[in-house]
């Protein structure tokens, strides 16, 4: 929708005073009011603005982009400390705690990946990547229920498909 992006570059004009910015928003409105019933549509807009903005992926941070890198290139052992120091700044953060727990389970440490991909989950219960990558390891620890389980949630997430689902799906496929 165009609409929002519009009003926002209206209210984002600097050539005229604030007030009439904000009134330019409502120009059928009369009165008074009119800036006040303005300003707290504005804000309204601005916040819903706000919320809708994506997290950069990856993060903004040069070493949590290079232990990323890292990780995707298959060379978890150097990305696990760099990882875990990024996530010492970072606490929580769902994203690096998933690359965290990839790069364990890679490594062989299993259980370590596990408790990381449960903070994953924890703190975004609807991380579809830590979702699939948690039902991958259950896989390789013989819990095909669980990871069954896991792909249920994932179509009820993303019931159109998506790269989360498609990915763990096919796993459960090729360990039949």
């Amino acid at each position: 929708m165009r609409i929002v992006p519009r009003l926002l570059e209206r209210l984002q004009d600097g050539r005229k005073p604030l007030r009439h910015r904000i009134a330019s928003l409502f120009p059928q409105t009369a009165g008074p009011s009119r800036v006040r019933s303005a300003v707290g549509a504005a804000c309204l807009l601005a916040a819903a603005s706000a919320q809708a903005v994506p997290p950069a992926d990856p993060p903004g941070d040069p070493q949590a982009r290079e232990a990323i890198r890292l990780t995707e290139a298959g060379r978890y052992e150097l990305s696990v400390p760099m990882l875990e120091a990024v996530l010492a700044r970072l606490p929580g953060d769902p994203d690096i705690l998933t690359y965290l727990a990839l790069a364990l389970r890679r490594t062989g440490r299993l259980a370590e990946a596990e408790a990381r991909y449960a903070e994953a989950l924890s703190r975004d219960a609807a991380h579809l990547p830590a979702i699939a990558y948690q039902g991958v390891l259950y896989l390789e620890t013989g819990r095909r229920g669980m990871a069954e389980a896991n792909l249920r949630r994932l179509e009820a997430l993303c019931p159109q498909g998506c790269v989360a689902r498609e990915d763990l799906a096919r796993e459960i496929t090729q360990r039949r």
